[in-house]
């Protein structure tokens, strides 16, 4: 069956606390509540139906039932139904939207649960029940996290079913309800001197270098010793954290994430990511390597880059400097560093009078080139070919045919109002690492989602407005709180 998505609006009235009369809602009061507490699928279709009767129309409510028994035609029923009661505008017909949204939700397609998830978290959070609802709810919504994560994506059955079973022991509990290690902090010095028992390479072979000269004596670190070649790991948890935080990039993750496999050494192949500004592109490339165990990524700024220093200078000249994988490397100490070049459409083109950065890089992605590169400045041949280029682009138009001939280009679409929920849930977090005491702030109410979607659209979707939409948000809400 292929899965549809709805489309699915934020609703324009107060948070769940601020409803009856300021009363917190109860279980049996919010029809997504009990829908979450269904068995079955048939079990919630019958209970939302019946509820929502009056409100569809009799023509609507009988178009349901007539398709219920084709799932890929019901589907699409329920999607038009989310649609229309999310049309009315009040807030029973939204909650009613809400518990319909949680019909269309597949295991098989994670990206389902994106739109229903939070807002089913926000109104868990803010409705007051008894201390058994709340915790038996609580189980019940970690396994509905856990299958947006992708835990039960070969799994057939409804997810109302795979809750039932998860809870009854049928089903192992999935990785993503259990806490995930994070990765210890490493003393690079105190690493490198340890004997490394992972796999190395040597990419400064004594055999083929010169005396090194006083600019630069400390190559002489990593000169004739083996270094360490980083391994990937933790992959699939760390495609699930990147696919909720970049859910509108999981295309180009999906394609980044199948260089890689498990215990082996890290290599991308040289990848352009090309996308509209402030997409995120630039903050993909730094997360990704940070979830895949890559402690150091080199940053280029292509953009101010009008030479061809990229690959160093002349060893006889008085400031002369080693090229940019080779620094990358003796800065991480290790082998296979990641060299992140930004804006690369916005370099010098070929042909400048002081050499530009799309001539130097040619070599380097050259896997024989790379193998055997003499150095400029260190006068030295070095093993380059561990060494992995991911670059973030605008327009690939602009480059030289050399040069795109020699890049894979993978397209990073702009998000979609569908993807708010959790890029703004995603900036909620990254706000909260650096700044104290942003942690424990309530989740953004269906209100201020809706407010902010209307301010997000006017600038484009754009990443970088939303972050600062965002933050415009939790300051109004602290203001709002202030005066009350």
């Amino acid at each position: 069956m292929v899965a549809r998505t709805c489309r699915r609006r934020p609703r324009r009235d107060r948070p769940a606390a601020a409803s009856r009369g300021g009363r917190p809602m109860t279980k049996l009061e919010h029809p997504a509540l009990v829908t979450l507490m269904a068995g079955r699928w048939d079990d919630a279709f019958g209970y939302v139906h019946h509820v929502s009767e009056s409100t569809l129309g009799q023509a609507r409510a009988q178009r349901l039932l007539d398709t219920c028994g084709d799932r890929e035609a019901v589907q699409d029923e329920i999607c038009e139904t989310v649609d229309a009661l999310y049309a009315v505008g009040t807030r029973a017909a939204g909650e009613l939207a809400l518990a319909w949204s949680m019909l269309t939700c597949l295991p098989s397609h994670p990206a389902s649960f994106r739109a229903v998830l939070p807002q089913l978290q926000h109104e868990l959070d803010t409705a007051d029940l008894e201390a058994n609802d709340d915790g038996d709810m609580r189980d019940r919504l970690r396994i509905w996290w856990a299958a947006g994560a992708g835990d039960h994506i070969k799994e057939k059955r409804s997810m109302f079913a795979i809750a039932v079973a998860v809870l009854a022991g049928e089903i192992m509990k999935e990785s993503a309800l259990e806490p995930v290690p994070a990765f210890e902090p490493v003393d690079v010095a105190k690493w490198f001197r340890t004997p490394y028992d992972g796999p190395t390479l040597t990419v400064m072979p004594a055999s083929r270098a010169t005396k090194l000269n006083n600019h630069n004596k400390p190559f002489a670190e990593i000169l004739d010793k083996p270094l360490p070649l980083v391994c990937a790991r933790n992959l699939a948890e760390a495609q699930r954290r990147l696919g909720y935080e970049f859910p509108h990039a999981a295309t180009a993750l999906s394609v980044l994430f199948k260089d890689l496999r498990a215990g082996e050494p890290i290599k991308f192949k040289s990848t352009i990511l090309l996308g509209s500004p402030g997409c995120g592109k630039s903050r993909l490339i730094r997360r990704l390597a940070t979830e895949i165990g890559l402690q150091h990524v080199t940053r280029y700024d292509a953009a101010g880059a009008a030479d061809g220093h990229f690959s160093g200078t002349s060893k006889a000249w008085s400031n002369t400097e080693a090229s940019v994988p080779a620094r990358a490397v003796l800065a991480s100490r290790t082998a296979n560093p990641l060299i992140f070049i930004d804006e690369i459409d916005k370099a010098t083109r070929p042909g400048s009078q002081n050499g530009s950065l799309m001539n130097s890089l040619a070599p380097f992605i050259e896997a024989e080139t790379a193998r055997n590169y003499r150095d400029h400045s260190l006068d030295c041949e070095l093993r380059l070919d561990a060494c992995s280029y991911l670059c973030t682009a605008n327009d690939v138009t602009v480059l030289p045919d050399f040069l795109r001939d020699r890049f894979r280009v993978v397209r990073v679409p702009a998000p979609r109002l569908v993807d708010l929920p959790l890029l703004a849930a995603s900036i909620m977090e990254d706000i909260a690492r650096e700044d104290a005491e942003r942690v424990g702030d309530d989740p953004l109410a269906a209100d201020e989602l809706y407010v902010i979607a209307k301010a997000w659209e006017k600038a484009g979707f754009s990443m970088r407005k939303l972050q600062k939409i965002v933050c415009a948000t939790l300051e109004a809400r602290d203001a709002y709180a202030m005066r009350h």
